[in-house]
C-alpha cells in the first residue's frame, strides 16, 4: 500500500504541475509581447511567469514560470527577491524578470517588471505621441518655459502607470536622475532637494505632484526605484519615480534638452528641473545643479495664486 500511495501522490503532483503550466500559458497569452524594459545582456536568464503567492515570513515569491529555453522547463518555484520587488509583488501578477543563481546554489529573481496589457496600451499610446512631439522639435531645440510639456506614460516605483494626462489638473515638479549615479553634486543632491521640496509643499498644504525620470531604465526597475525612494525618505503618495521603455526615456531626455551619454554602469549627464502648471505648461526651468528648493517653492506659490 505504501508504494501505491507514493505512486498516486507522484501522479497527482505531475497532474498539478501540468495544470499549472496550462493555466500559466493561457493567463500570460500575448503578454510576452509587452514592451516592458529589459536588458537582454543582463546577468541570468529571462523569465516570464505569474506570482502565485507572497510569503511575508520568508520574504519569498512562489512563481509559476514558462519554459526557459536551454536551461529549465516550465515549473513552479519559490524565489528570493530584493525588498523593493517584494513590496511591489502581489498574487496573480504577471511578471518578467531575470533568473539568477544564489551563492548557496539556489535561485533568485531580479529586474522584475510587471506585465499588464492595459498598461502596455497606455505606454504605446502616449509614447507614440511623445515620439511625434520629439520629432517635431527643430535641431538643438527643447521644451522650455512657456511651452506645453510633452506627453508620456511610464511606470512608477509601485509598478503603476503614470501618464502626463493623469498629472494634469494640478502642478507638478519634474527632474531626471538615476539610482546608480555616484556624483554627489548631481542625482543624489537633486533627489535630496526634491525630497525637501516635497516636505515644504506638504507643510504648506498644497496639492502638488513630483516626477523623477530615470536615465537608466534598463537597471532602474520599479522595485529598484522603490528602494531608492525609501532611502531618501520620499513619500510615494504624490512622488513618482518613473521608468519604462528606453525609447520613451530617450525621447523625454531629448525633449527637455538633457544631455545623457551612457557608459557601462553609469550615465554622464546634465540636469533639468522644471515646474509644470495645472494646464500642462512649463512655468519654470533650471539646468543648474545648484537649484534651490526655495526658488521653486516661490514659483509654485505664484502658479497657485494665479498671478
Amino acid at each position: 500500500m505504501r508504494s501505491e500511495s507514493i505512486s498516486i501522490s507522484l501522479a497527482n503532483d505531475h497532474l498539478k504541475q501540468v495544470l499549472v503550466v496550462l493555466w500559466l500559458t493561457a493567463l500570460l497569452g500575448c503578454s510576452q509581447k509587452n514592451e516592458s524594459q529589459e536588458d537582454e545582456n543582463a546577468p541570468g536568464y529571462p523569465l516570464v511567469g505569474v506570482i502565485l503567492s507572497v510569503d511575508e515570513e520568508t520574504k519569498t515569491l512562489e512563481v509559476a514560470h514558462e519554459d526557459i529555453p536551454d536551461f529549465m522547463p516550465a515549473m513552479t518555484m519559490r524565489f528570493e527577491v530584493d525588498p523593493g520587488d517584494f513590496k511591489n509583488a502581489r498574487a496573480g501578477q504577471k511578471i518578467r524578470a531575470r533568473l539568477l543563481r544564489t551563492e548557496e546554489g539556489g535561485f533568485r529573481l531580479a529586474r522584475i517588471w510587471p506585465l499588464d496589457e492595459e498598461a502596455a496600451k497606455d505606454l504605446a499610446k502616449f509614447n507614440e505621441q511623445l515620439q511625434e512631439q520629439t520629432e517635431a522639435l527643430s535641431m538643438g531645440y527643447y521644451y522650455g518655459e512657456g511651452d506645453d510639456a510633452p506627453d508620456f506614460a511610464l511606470l512608477d516605483q509601485f509598478g503603476e502607470t503614470v501618464t502626463s494626462e493623469r498629472l494634469k489638473g494640478k502642478p507638478f515638479y519634474l527632474n531626471f536622475i538615476f539610482t546608480r549615479c555616484t556624483d554627489a553634486h548631481m542625482c543624489p543632491l537633486s533627489t535630496s532637494k526634491m525630497a525637501t521640496l516635497q516636505t515644504m509643499v506638504a507643510d504648506a498644504g498644497l496639492d502638488v505632484s513630483f516626477v523623477s525620470i530615470t536615465m537608466d531604465p534598463e537597471f532602474d526597475t520599479p522595485g529598484v526605484l522603490r528602494q531608492f525612494a525609501e532611502a531618501y525618505g520620499i513619500d510615494g503618495e504624490n512622488f513618482h519615480l518613473v521608468t519604462g521603455p528606453k525609447s520613451a526615456v530617450r525621447n523625454l531626455i531629448k525633449s527637455y534638452g538633457v544631455t545623457a551619454i551612457e557608459n557601462v554602469d553609469s550615465v554622464m549627464h546634465s540636469l533639468a528641473t522644471v515646474l509644470i502648471a495645472e494646464d500642462g505648461s512649463i512655468v519654470k526651468r533650471s539646468e543648474k545643479s545648484a537649484w534651490s528648493p526655495d526658488e521653486f517653492f516661490e514659483a509654485l506659490k505664484t502658479v497657485k495664486s494665479g498671478e
